[in-house]
């Protein structure tokens, strides 16, 4: 999304990315993006909560406004609510499968 947005800056239409996954966001110099500590694809909070979701979204769009410097990342102060052990299984090898580079595999774990 980082490279999107610039693209869209790029154009004179302003963008805020909302991540879970601060490095690539880094890397890709979003224009400017607010951190949230949830797992990935779920940056706007757990579903079936809209209540939670519209206060994460709200909450993106405050610091958003607040953002000066281009390639800028806000980390917002929510934590996920749901399983505790997500980070735990998130960051360990054996459910982080990677390629033959070391990268991370987009497609999944092997069998």
């Amino acid at each position: 999304m980082g490279l999107i947005a610039r693209e869209i800056e790029a154009a004179g239409v302003p963008t805020l990315s909302m991540t879970s996954a601060w490095d690539i966001t880094a890397a890709v110099g979003a224009p400017r993006a607010v951190y949230v500590h949830h797992p990935l694809g779920h940056q706007t909070g757990a579903p079936d909560d809209p209540e939670g979701q519209r206060a994460i979204v709200a909450a993106a769009l405050e610091a958003g406004v607040a953002l000066e410097r281009p390639g800028e990342i806000v980390p917002l102060s929510v934590r996920w609510a749901g399983d505790p052990g997500w980070e735990e299984r998130a960051y360990t090898p054996e459910h982080t499968a990677t390629g033959p580079d070391g990268k991370p595999d987009r497609d999944g774990p092997r069998a």
